[in-house]
């Protein structure tokens, strides 16, 4: 046992940890230790404007033991939401949009077929009905927006715009940049690319270009063990009879997934395709290290106002979940102390990943991993673990 422990000490680095963070390095050591962390992560936190955490480890391909390094790159998964809707907040800032503008008012031809009422608040809350097409989209659609475009000009919504939040797993993506592409005339990469990872100097990308794809970590689902071990450690943040009934019944959540075959992470994982990491597609394709992903938002914590204040608690009818969410953003109330509670703004991910700020007390965290756990970020054993260990140091 000893020897592993020295073999797993060896694939787990800090970088960087302030004088009032050192207690958290102990926490990916022991994600690791205790197998929760299955191959590698990057954790990072901003403290009132200073980088105060920035820790790496363990493989980026651990088949090939190739290990984690600084420069390393992840798929952030749904954490990728948050750019898109970022990129909106700066159009808000700009005075190119209101919030409570209609879609209509930029993409004109959208108001077919029942979304004359949509507004650009309710596209980016999930609330347009738009969460599944009546057709597959193929991966040729997904490379030509004029083809996306006709698409959600002529589907019907899949419920009355307005009256549900139902979570738009993928179509968000699409619906965020056609609206970008209507007001500005550059696609929602290129507006993230030129007017804010160029201009901080970022290494995070919406479209990765082929000549960075050797830098990507390979995802790696859960085996049927690690699934039913993780379940057990927590049954109930697992909603199992709803998903299997959907299934059943070929419910929302089924049609969601019908609507893009080509992405899978669940049965099999199809974006370690380096040509899937070329789309521009910010629901679920930002890829770059969580260190960039945090800075992000520790250069726009000035924008709250855009960034979630207001939020919406209504329950989702695709996932059957309550989550909180405005303007694109999901908030989370997380009790780190006994009677201490704080809003954590941002978004959670698939297998784990998470992005979040919270206002009040000026922090920002990041966790990007590819050993990708059961379920989304927030039901994460691991960020759980990493969360608390930041808090514990709040007096």
């Amino acid at each position: 046992m000893a020897g592993i422990w020295e073999r797993i000490k060896k694939v787990i680095f800090t970088v960087f940890l302030a004088a009032a963070f050192q207690s958290i390095s102990w926490r990916p050591r022991q994600n690791l230790q205790d197998n929760w962390e299955r191959s590698g992560a990057a954790f990072v936190v901003y403290s009132k404007g200073k980088k105060v955490v920035d820790l790496w480890g363990g493989y980026s391909d651990k088949e090939s033991g190739r290990l984690w390094k600084n420069d390393t790159l992840s798929v952030a998964f749904s954490c990728s939401k948050a750019i898109g809707s970022l990129v909106i907040a700066k159009l808000m800032d700009s005075g190119k949009l209101n919030y409570n503008d209609l879609v209509s008012k930029y993409w004109p031809e959208f108001s077919k077929n029942g979304k004359e009422n949509v507004t650009i608040s309710w596209l980016l809350t999930h609330k347009a009905g738009l969460a599944y097409t009546d057709h597959p989209i193929s991966i040729e659609d997904a490379k030509n927006p004029s083809k996306i475009d006709e698409i959600f000009e002529n589907q019907v919504p899949n419920w009355p715009p307005g009256t549900e939040i139902g979570y738009h797993a993928i179509t968000h993506g699409w619906l965020v940049d056609a609206l970008v592409r209507k007001i500005d005339g550059r696609t929602v990469g290129q507006y993230f690319k030129q007017e804010i990872a160029e201009k901080f100097d970022l290494d995070f990308h919406v479209s990765l270009p082929i000549s960075e794809q050797f830098r990507v970590a390979r995802l790696q689902n859960p085996s049927i063990f690690n699934v039913l071990e993780e379940i057990a450690y927590s049954p109930w943040d697992f909603n199992l009879k709803r998903f299997a009934w959907d299934k059943l019944k070929n419910g929302t959540w089924s049609k969601v997934a019908q609507t893009t075959p080509w992405i899978r992470f669940v049965e099999a994982m199809s974006l370690n395709d380096p040509d899937l990491h070329r789309l521009e597609q910010s629901a679920v394709l930002g890829i770059g290290t969580a260190r960039d992903l945090a800075k992000i938002f520790e250069l726009h914590q000035n924008r709250q106002n855009h960034l979630g204040i207001d939020y919406e608690s209504w329950p989702d009818v695709v996932t059957g979940a309550v989550a909180p969410r405005a303007f694109g953003f999901m908030m989370k109330e997380y009790e780190y102390r006994e009677g201490k509670t704080v809003k954590l703004f941002g978004h959670s991910g698939y297998g784990g990943q998470n992005i979040r700020f919270d206002f009040e007390n000026q922090i920002v965290i990041a966790y990007l991993s590819n050993g990708l756990k059961v379920g989304f970020g927030d039901t994460a054993r691991t960020w759980k673990r990493l969360l608390k260990s930041v808090y514990d140091t709040i007096p």
